[in-house]
């Protein structure tokens, strides 16, 4: 592979998993860990979890086994939280935070040796954060931050975890509210108009977007209810699109792959009883890609005919 690679992983909490698998496959195909093969990583909220995994060295089964026992570990409901915040939250976010400086101990993003970008948004002002690392093209203000807390901040998605504080910016909560649950187009923005010139040039890329599937869409909505329910659910999902297709309108000749498969019902993102379900899903979605040919920038249908959730433009 001569071109440079760039991943970006959507948020959806428990369904990592299918990214992760993903992940898995890329390592079993190439015999190297993913890291090897990504030179710039991104994520919101699980995204970033696995982000910063990979940015670490982590392989991605280490990964999938550490999402195997999340549920008794994180999830764990936190009744007098959640009844002295009037039911904001129902998990603590220091299980999570303690969990991860295990695998990420007290590095800074500057201490990594891949770029990464962690997305995050403030509570006190809505600002959203994009942590990466400095250098002389951006603001040099959030390297020097420690991945477990720009990763645990990310991943604190409001009404499921507390916000999280991070040191010097505030409390913050998943960068998945309003429009990073996808972050693809600002990763691509990041490296390519905030890194030094000429370290990645859209001609020269190949961009991997996954995400962690998505939920089959409800017939015609027929009364109020019905109404509120499906807005509130493209409210959410469209914005993941809709990064997607800004990053093929804006960099025309990256090598763009969408890969988001269907899931075969609404699975929560703290819904651990579905662990098995989403390996399954995972593993099947795994069988169909071809890394080679996805990292060489191959058009789709050479990569894998006929499949509608793996786009290439």
């Amino acid at each position: 592979m001569s071109k440079r690679a760039l991943l970006s992983i959507d948020g959806g909490g428990i369904r990592g998993i299918i990214p992760l698998c993903a992940l898995a496959e890329l390592e079993r195909q190439t015999q190297r860990p993913a890291r090897d093969w990504f030179s710039y990583v991104a994520g919101t909220s699980t995204g970033a979890i696995i982000a910063g995994g990979i940015a670490c060295g982590l392989s991605a089964e280490q990964m999938l086994e550490l999402y195997q026992t999340l549920g008794p570990n994180v999830f764990r409901f936190d009744l007098f939280g959640f009844l002295t915040s009037l039911a904001s939250f129902r998990y603590r976010s220091k299980p999570l935070a303690e969990l991860l400086q295990i695998y990420y101990d007290d590095v800074t993003l500057n201490d990594l040796p891949i770029d990464i970008m962690v997305t995050a948004t403030r509570v006190s002002d809505g600002k959203p954060w994009y942590f990466v690392r400095d250098n002389a093209c951006n603001s040099s203000s959030t390297g020097s931050l420690r991945l477990v807390d720009c990763v645990t901040a990310s991943a604190a998605a409001p009404t499921f975890f507390e916000p999280y504080d991070v040191p010097g910016i505030g409390a913050c909560v998943d960068g998945g509210v309003g429009i990073a649950g996808n972050p693809v187009y600002q990763t691509c923005v990041e490296a390519f108009y905030y890194s030094p010139q000429g370290t990645y040039t859209p001609s020269d890329t190949v961009v991997v977007s996954l995400g962690t599937g998505y939920s089959p869409k409800p017939a015609a909505p027929r009364h109020l209810l019905e109404w509120v329910t499906w807005i509130i659910g493209e409210l959410l999902a469209v914005p993941a699109e809709q990064q997607t297709e800004l990053v093929l309108r804006h960099f025309t000749t990256a090598g763009t792959y969408r890969i988001n498969p269907p899931l075969p019902r609404d699975i929560g993102m703290d819904d651990v009883s579905a662990v098995p379900e989403l390996i399954t899903i995972g593993r099947e979605l795994a069988a169909n890609l071809d890394w080679d040919d996805i990292l060489a920038g191959k058009p789709a249908l050479q990569v894998r005919p006929n499949l509608a959730w793996l786009q290439r433009h």
